[in-house]
């Protein structure tokens, strides 16, 4: 009786082994059928039921994962294509396709494992720059580096490489560096304004605005919006290189939309006083104790325009009301050159 029992039992497992196999095999036929015809949602719900019955099939989990990713359900298929990976170890390609799919849905440290075990793997696939974006985003900024310099020896022809790598440099405070590799991606991609501009500002914060301003020039000459920051930043540039002549215009324009910008005003004011505007500096820098009486800078700065213009008195007073209003303008008494006195 015990025997029978036994046989009968062997029977029945089979017979349900038997009967999951088929129902695989109907499902996956289903499957590749709707992928045929580009049928993605169908594909993918029959792919999945498949794995329902055989969650170690290596064609359902594959056309599931595929499927998935087809219709964009990026999580989906990325823990498919682990299962996937399980199954099948030793694929180089499943491995780098999962990588690209971690950084996808920024899982960046996996993303780095992966490129390290498809080298381990031996894989030829050039990864480096998918690590390097992964690197990017985790902030590791040296690692990012090294990785650009390996996939840049390889295939020089990608300007997000030098515009990654300047970036790099910039979280790192070595601008000059950074200004190089801005100049090498926009060598790659001539018409990215973006670019351009943080260029300028790159080459401002050395600083160096003989080198800054062109690149100002250049990016409004490829498109780049006239905003607000653009102007004030580009005025600056035009300031620190004591070009007061086009300075002005640029703070005068933003001062349109910002009419109560203190800062605007006060380097407006200084622009019109260094290009030998003494009026129009008193008058700029009045705007601003108008909008504000306690700015002890703007009535300092009144002062030394008045004693520019030979009223002496009347500017020494003022310089001392200042100073009393805010007793760190006495410093500059000391500093008279930089005032042109």
């Amino acid at each position: 009786m015990k025997q029978l029992i036994t046989i009968l039992a062997c029977i029945a497992v089979v017979q349900f082994a038997r009967a999951q196999q088929d129902s695989v095999s109907h499902y996956l036929q289903q499957g590749e059928e709707a992928a045929s015809r580009r049928q993605f949602l169908p594909a993918y719900n029959a792919y999945k039921q498949a794995t329902s019955f055989d969650d170690s099939n290596a064609e359902a989990l594959k056309g599931m994962a595929d499927m998935a990713l087809e219709l964009r359900y990026y999580v989906i298929a990325r823990e498919t294509y682990k299962k996937l990976l399980a199954v099948s170890p030793k694929d180089t390609l499943l491995v780098r396709q999962l990588a690209e799919l971690n950084f996808q849905t920024r899982q960046f440290q996996e993303t780095v494992n992966l490129v390290q075990q498809a080298r381990t793997m031996g894989s030829k696939a050039n990864l480096d720059w998918l690590a390097a974006r992964a690197y990017y985003e985790m902030e590791h900024y040296g690692s990012c580096l090294e990785s650009i310099e390996k996939a840049w020896k390889k295939d020089s022809s990608i300007a997000q490489m030098p515009f990654i790598a300047a970036r790099c440099y910039i979280e790192m405070n070595n601008y000059r560096r950074a200004a190089g590799c801005y100049e090498q991606a926009i060598r790659l991609d001539p018409t990215n304004n973006k670019w351009m501009y943080e260029a300028a500002m790159t080459y401002s914060a050395i600083p160096d605005e003989v080198r800054a301003i062109p690149w100002f020039e250049k990016a409004l000459a490829a498109g780049h919006p006239r905003s607000n920051d653009f102007l004030e930043n580009f005025a600056n540039s035009y300031y620190g290189n004591k070009q007061f002549d086009k300075s002005i215009p640029l703070y005068q324009e933003v001062l349109q939309r910002k009419p109560q910008d203190l800062e605007l005003l006060f380097s407006l004011g200084e622009s019109y006083y260094y290009s030998g505007n003494a009026d129009q500096a008193i008058e700029t820098w009045d705007k601003m104790l108008a909008i504000d009486p306690q700015q002890a800078r703007a009535v300092y700065m009144i002062g030394i325009a008045y004693i520019k213009k030979g009223e002496d008195n009347k500017g020494k007073d003022l310089c001392e009301k200042a100073i009393r209003m805010d007793p760190s303008l006495a410093k500059l008494k000391e500093k008279k050159s930089m005032f042109g006195l």
